[in-house]
């Protein structure tokens, strides 16, 4: 397979109908990739190893470069149907997520966006990032689980149990977290806010509160998100679970991994993968 054939193959085992924006073809290999270095975050030192150790192509999962990055606001818009689909008004969830994108698309004018792209280029080494398909898996993975679990007596703590169960979660260096909330409250309704680019901050967490979420699952939220999502009154009796953000990227990172070496890649799992 090329990078090009992995990146629509990947598109398809998550249920995308093309290859997401936020995942690309930097570098195209000359021929078939069979030996594969796979990390969450690639930089410089990492194309130096593959070139060095002989790979043939380096997939990263966060996106390196070029439009992948520039286009990154179309997939983050994706969370404004995972709002709406939890009762959140539209033109609310699109304020929530407009508002999320403002510091980032500023910041892209402050970024060397294609350092690593460029170095790729200029020491001959195929370059990909596959960002949306895997979250898109991952999340589902996490979204069957508590499916299959949960019924009206389950608890925020029993959910975290469950979670912690997924071999990614017990290899990794964290542990999903209640960092917000009472761990022996009620589960209740909840939502995993995964899978949108990048989590949603205070702006979107408040609106699936608003909405009547009583828990929400996310990878990840920044420090100034979470104090203000704690002294938001719309948090009284909620919940945010934090699942890691290494951890829970790799769950389905490793089921593409798994994929590709079933077609016969094999695959150098470095960079942040667990498993």
């Amino acid at each position: 397979m090329r990078l090009q054939e992995i990146l629509e193959w990947s598109a398809h085992l998550a249920g995308c109908d093309q290859v997401p924006a936020d995942s690309q073809v930097y570098i195209e290999a000359d021929n078939d990739v069979k030996r594969l270095l796979f990390g969450i975050d690639i930089d410089i030192g990492e194309l130096l190893y593959a070139r060095d150790a002989g790979y043939d192509a380096v997939i990263a999962h966060h996106p390196v470069g070029d439009r992948a990055r520039t286009d990154f606001a179309r997939v983050v818009w994706r969370q404004v149907d995972q709002m709406m689909a939890e009762g959140v008004p539209r033109a609310d969830a699109e304020s929530a997520v407009e508002s999320r994108l403002a510091a980032p698309h500023r910041g892209m004018h402050m970024g060397n966006v294609n350092r690593t792209v460029d170095t790729a280029r200029l020491i001959g080494v195929p370059l990909a990032s596959i960002h949306l398909a895997c979250d898109l898996i991952g999340r589902q993975a996490i979204v069957d689980l508590l499916e299959q679990r949960a019924a009206p007596s389950s608890t925020v703590r029993d959910a975290i149990a469950w979670i912690e169960e997924f071999p990614e979660m017990e290899a990794g260096h964290t542990r999903p977290e209640a960092w917000l909330g009472d761990v022996s409250a009620p589960l209740g309704r909840y939502t995993v806010a995964m899978a949108g680019g990048t989590n949603g901050g205070h702006p979107v967490f408040r609106e699936y509160f608003r909405a009547g979420v009583d828990t929400i699952f996310a990878m990840h939220i920044a420090e100034d998100d979470l104090r203000r999502l704690r002294d938001d009154p719309l948090s009284e009796g909620r919940a945010l679970v934090v699942t890691g953000h290494m951890s829970t990227d790799s769950i389905g990172i490793n089921r593409v991994i798994k994929g590709l070496e079933e077609r016969g890649i094999s695959v150098t799992r470095t960079s942040g993968i667990v498993g």
